[in-house]
C-alpha cells in the first residue's frame, strides 16, 4: 500500500497502466479501450510525436519503445551548418495486438489487427492482420490461425507442465488456484466454480472479464474432474 502511494506521488504519469494511458491521451496519442501497458515506468512512447501514434482496443504492450521521429538532423546542424528537422512518421497499431518484452516499433509502420509480436523484436515494416512476427529485423513466424492450432494441440501438455513445475518446486500437488486459466480443462461449468476460481483472475489487467465468463460457460471441460486431470498427469 505504501509503495503504491509513493509511486503515485513520485511517478504520477506512470504509476499504473491506467495513469499512463490517460497521460498519453491528454498529450495527443490515440488509444482504444482496454489497452494496457504492462510496465509503464519502463516503457517509452515518443512524447515528441504523440499525435502521430495510434493504438487500438484490447492491446497488451510489454516493456516497449515506440519511436515516431528521430533526432539525427542534430548532427547535420553542426556538420553541414543547416537546419533540417525530421518530419516524423506515423505508428499505427490495430486492435487485439500483443507486443512482447523490449520490442521497438519504428516510425512509418503499421500493425494490423489480431497480431502477436515476439520479445526483442524490431518492427521496421508493416505487419499484416492475423499474423505472428518476431526477430531483429522482424520476420513472420506463422499466421495467427497456425499459432492458435499449435497452442490448442499443446494445451493439455502445457497444463501438465504447469502442474509438474508446482509439484517439483513445492513438493506437493498444485491447488486448483495455482493452475490458473488451465482450470478450464477440468472445472465443471457452474457459477460457483467461475466465481471461486476464475472471476478474479486478471485477463490483460481486467478481472471478471465478460469474455472469459462467456468462453467458460460456452465450452466443455476436457476432464470430468480435477482428480482425473491429476491422475492423467502424475500416474
Amino acid at each position: 500500500m505504501i509503495k503504491k502511494l509513493l509511486n503515485k506521488l513520485l511517478f504520477p504519469n506512470t504509476c499504473s497502466s491506467e495513469a499512463y494511458v490517460k497521460f498519453l491521451r491528454r498529450r495527443g496519442c490515440k488509444i482504444g479501450k482496454n489497452t494496457r501497458f504492462i510496465s509503464p515506468k519502463s516503457t517509452s512512447v515518443d512524447l515528441g510525436r504523440l499525435e502521430y501514434i495510434s493504438i487500438g482496443e484490447n492491446c497488451c504492450l510489454s516493456v516497449v519503445s515506440i519511436i515516431a521521429h528521430d533526432y539525427s538532423w542534430y548532427i547535420l546542424a553542426r556538420s553541414h551548418n543547416d537546419i533540417l528537422p525530421d518530419r516524423g512518421g506515423k505508428v499505427e497499431i490495430g486492435n487485439n495486438v500483443f507486443v512482447g518484452y523490449k520490442s521497438i516499433i519504428l516510425k512509418n509502420t503499421s500493425i494490423g489487427d489480431d497480431v502477436i509480436i515476439g520479445a526483442n523484436s524490431l518492427v521496421n515494416r508493416d505487419i499484416p492482420t492475423g499474423t505472428v512476427w518476431a526477430g531483429n529485423p522482424i520476420r513472420q513466424i506463422c499466421t495467427l490461425d497456425e499459432f492458435y492450432e499449435k497452442r490448442r494441440k499443446n494445451n493439455i501438455e502445457s497444463a501438465k507442465y504447469r502442474a509438474n513445475i508446482v509439484y517439483n518446486e513445492k513438493n506437493r500437488i498444485p491447488s486448483i488456484e495455482e493452475m490458473g486459466f488451465f482450470s478450464y480443462l477440468f472445472l465443471p461449468r457452474t457459477i460457483e466454480n467461475f466465481d471461486k476460481y476464475l472471476k478474479n483472475l486478471e485477463f490483460n489487467g481486467i478481472v471478471n472479464d465478460s469474455l472469459i465468463k462467456n468462453l467458460f460457460f460456452n465450452s466443455k471441460p476436457k476432464y470430468n474432474s480435477y482428480e482425473e486431470f491429476l491422475k492423467d498427469t502424475f500416474i
